[in-house]
C-alpha cells in the first residue's frame, strides 16, 4: 500500500534474514533424546561430551540474538523449535538422564560452553528463560553450579566463570564468596589490558582477533547485563571498547573481508561481535550508518561463499571448506562462534539504529591507519584494500600447537589470504623471513616492537630454536606506500646460513596456471587472474626462487586451492648484514611497475613511474 510506513520488524530484516539463512538448517537436526544437534563431521580434541555441548551451545547463541530481537516477531515455526531446544537443554543438564553432558571440572571445555549458554539464555531471558518449566530451571541451575570455582585457563576463559556466577546471583543460587570470585577473575582479565583498547590474551600472549570475539565482546555484554551497578567498571569496559573499534574498523576491506590473522579463523565474521553491544552501551566511535555497511558487507563476503555443507551447515574454512584453517579444538559445530557477528541484533526492534541509512561505500571504507604500539600491531586501509601489519603479537611457547607462523608473517593482507603452517612447514614463506643453517629451517617468533611512525614500523626478534645454538639477531624495517612494502632486515647470524624473504602468496584456482615473469636482473613478477606477486630485492641478495604446493600436504591457501610464493635468497656469512626488498601485492597495471633504487651514502631513494620519490627510512 502506498504511504504504508514500513514496520520495526522490516527495519531490522536485513540482518534477521541473513541469520535465518543460517538458523533454519540448524534447526532441523535438533536432537533432545541425545541433548544435541546432529552436527556430522570433524571432532575436537576435547572428548564426545565436549562435542555434544558445543553442538547446542554455539548454535543456541544465534536462536538467542533472533529470539531476544524478535520476540514475538519471530517465524511460525519457532513453537517447535523452542520445544525442542528447551528439551535439548532439560536432558543435557539432568545427571539423571542418558544424554547427561557431565559437569564442568578443572580446564574442560564445558566452562567454555556453559557461560556463552548462559549469556545467550540472558539475551533471550524473558522469551526462554523464564517459559521453561521450573523443574528444567533448577535441573538447569543445578547443573551450571558445577561450574561455580573451577580452574580455568588464564585467558578470556575468565569471562565464562563471571558470566555462570552472575546468572546464578540472579536467580537466586548465589553464594557467599561468588562475587569475592567474579572480582578476582575480572581484575586477571583486566591486568591483561595494554593500551590503545588491546588485550593480550593471558597465556596465550597473543593479541588478535580475539580481542573483538572474546575481550570487548563479553566486557561490553557483562556490561549490558549485569553491570548496572558497578559504575566503575563497566566505564572500563566501555572506553576500551571505543578506542578498540577505532583501530579494527580498519580491518575491513570494501568487499568484506579483512585479513587471515591469528588462530580460529574459521570463527570468520565474529570480528563483527562488538559492534551490538557497543553501539547499545553509546560507545561506539563509528557512525551507525557505517556500522551498518561494515555489517552487511562483512557478512555478505562469506554468506555468498561457499561456506555451506550440503545440509546447509557451516563448513570449516574461510571463504570455502578448507579443513587446514581448523584447530585441534575445532569439532563441526565450532564454526558457530560465528553466530556473534549477528551481536546488531542486541538492539531492541525501536533502537534509532535500524531507521538508519546504510553509509556509502566512499565514505565507510576512506583510506587510513591506526597503531596499536603496546601490541606490535598496525591496521591501514588503501584502496579499498586493508593490511595487519605485525611487529608485537605472537603465540607463547606453551602452546605452539596452534603454530607460531599464524602471528608470524610481517604483514597480512585481506586480499591476498595466507599460507597455513603444518606439521612439515611449521615457518610458511609468505611475507616471512627464515633462517636455514644446513637442513634445519628457522622462522621468527615472539617479536618485540621497537617504534612506530607514519607509513612505517620497526621490530627485533631472533630466528631460532631453544635447542639450536646457532641463530640469527634481525632488526627490521617495515615501510609501505600504496600495495607496495619496503622490507629491511639487519642481521647478526652465529654462522653462515641461509635467509629467504617470501613475498604474497599468490593464490589460485585448479584452471588457472600462474605466469612467471623476471624484470630486471632478479624481480621476480607471479601473475594470474588479475593479480600480481611481485618480489624486487635491492640489497644483499643473489638470486631468487619459487615456492608453492607441497606435494602430498594439500591445500594450505586460505583463498584458493593452490598457491606460488615469489622468494628471494641470501646467503649470508657469520655477523652482521644488511638485506632488503619491495614487496607487491594487487591487480596488474603501472603500480606494478617496479622501482628504481639509488643510494647516496646512507640514504635511499626510490622512484616509480606512479608513486612520488620514496625514502622509506624517513617514512
Amino acid at each position: 500500500m502506498i504511504g504504508q510506513p514500513e514496520t520495526k520488524k522490516q527495519a531490522s530484516a536485513w540482518l534477521t534474514q541473513r541469520a535465518l539463512h543460517l538458523l533454519r538448517p540448524l534447526m532441523g537436526v535438533i536432537n533432545p533424546e541425545q541433548a544435541k544437534l546432529n552436527l556430522e563431521g570433524r571432532a575436537s580434541d576435547h572428548d564426545a561430551r565436549a562435542d555434544r555441548l558445543e553442538s547446542f551451545a554455539r548454535p543456541f547463541h544465534l536462536y538467542a540474538l533472533l529470539l531476544g530481537h524478535l520476540g514475538d516477531e519471530m517465524p511460525e515455526e519457532n513453537a517447535s523449535w523452542q520445544t525442542q531446544l528447551s528439551q535439548c537443554l532439560a536432558n543435557g543438564a539432568n545427571r539423571s538422564h542418558p544424554a547427561y553432558w557431565g559437569p564442568s571440572t578443572n580446564f574442560h571445555q564445558h566452562v567454555v560452553e556453559m557461560g556463552l549458554l548462559v549469556l545467550s539464555l540472558e539475551i533471550c531471558r524473558k522469551q526462554f528463560w523464564d517459559a521453561l518449566d521450573p523443574a528444567a530451571r533448577k535441573i538447569t541451575l543445578d547443573w551450571l553450579e558445577t561450574a561455580r570455582s573451577v580452574a580455568m585457563h588464564w585467558n578470556n576463559h575468565m569471562f565464562f566463570g563471571i558470566f555462570i556466577l552472575e546468572f546464578l546471583k540472579k536467580e537466586g543460587r548465589g553464594r557467599s564468596g561468588d562475587q569475592a570470585l567474579i572480582d578476582g577473575w575480572f581484575r586477571e582479565l583486566e591486568s591483561m589490558y595494554r593500551a590503545e583498547g588491546w588485550f593480550r590474551d593471558g597465556l596465550n600472549d597473543s593479541a588478535d582477533y580475539y580481542n573483538a570475539y572474546a575481550f570487548h565482546y563479553y566486557g561490553l555484554n557483562w556490561s549490558l547485563f549485569f553491570g548496572d551497578d558497578q559504575h566503575q567498571r563497566h566505564q572500563f569496559w566501555a572506553d576500551r571498547a571505543s578506542l578498540f573499534l577505532d583501530s579494527i574498523q580498519f580491518a575491513f576491506a570494501s568487499n568484506g573481508g579483512v585479513p587471515n590473522f591469528g588462530r580460529s579463523q574459521t570463527y570468520r565474521f565474529a570480528t563483527l561481535a562488538p559492534f551490538g553491544p557497543a553501539i547499545q552501551l553509546g560507545c561506539c566511535p563509528i557512525p551507525d550508518s557505517q556500522v551498518r555497511r561494515l555489517a552487511e558487507d562483512h557478512l555478505d563476503f562469506f554468506l555468498k561463499k561457499e561456506i555451506y555443507t550440503p545440509e546447509g551447515w557451516l563448513n570449516i574454512g574461510w571463504t570455502d571448506e578448507n579443513t587446514a584453517i581448523a584447530e585441534t579444538y575445532s569439532c563441526v559445530s565450532s564454526t558457530y562462534w560465528a553466530a556473534k557477528g549477528f551481536s546488531l541484533l542486541l538492539l531492541p526492534l525501536d533502537h534509532p539504529f535500524w531507521e538508519t541509512e546504510t553509509a556509502d561505500t566512499n565514505e565507510t571504507y576512506i583510506d587510513g591507519e591506526r597503531h596499536a604500539n603496546s601490541v606490535g600491531l598496525s591496521f591501514r586501509r588503501f584502496d579499498g584494500d586493508t593490511e595487519l601489519i605485525n611487529t608485537g603479537s605472537a603465540i607463547s611457547g606453551m602452546n605452539l600447537r596452534f603454530f607460531a607462523a599464524k602471528w608470524s608473517k610481517f604483514t597480512y593482507r585481506a586480499s591476498a589470504g595466507v599460507v597455513l603452517p603444518h606439521k612439515d612447514n611449521l615457518h610458511p614463506l609468505d611475507l616471512a623471513l627464515v633462517a636455514n643453517f644446513g637442513s634445519v629451517r628457522m622462522g621468527r617468533h615472539i617479536t618485540n616492537p621497537i617504534e612506530f611512525g607514519e607509513h612505517f614500523a620497526r621490530c627485533a626478534y631472533t630466528l631460532g630454536d631453544k635447542n639450536h645454538d646457532d641463530m640469527v639477531a634481525v632488526e627490521t624495517l617495515i615501510a609501505w606506500r600504496g600495495p607496495w612494502i619496503y622490507i629491511e632486515h639487519i642481521v647478526d647470524s652465529t654462522a653462515d646460513c641461509v635467509l629467504r624473504q617470501g613475498g604474497f602468496a599468490l593464490g589460485y584456482p585448479a584452471s588457472s596456471v600462474p605466469t612467471e615473469s623476471r624484470l630486471g636482473e632478479q624481480s621476480l613478477k607471479l601473475s594470474t587472474d588479475g593479480n600480481v606477486s611481485m618480489l624486487q630485492p635491492l640489497t644483499g641478495f643473489q638470486s631468487t626462487e619459487i615456492d608453492g604446493d607441497q606435494i602430498g600436504s594439500g591445500r594450505r591457501h586460505t583463498l584458493y586451492p593452490h598457491h606460488t610464493i615469489p622468494v628471494a635468497v641470501a646467503p649470508i656469512e657469520g655477523g652482521q648484514s644488511r638485506i632488503d626488498c619491495l614487496i607487491y601485492f594487487g591487480p596488474p597495471g603501472d603500480r606494478a611497475a617496479p622501482w628504481s633504487a639509488q643510494t647516496n651514502g646512507d640514504t635511499l631513494l626510490l622512484r616509480h613511474p606512479h608513486y612520488d620519490e620514496w625514502n622509506p627510512h624517513n617514512a
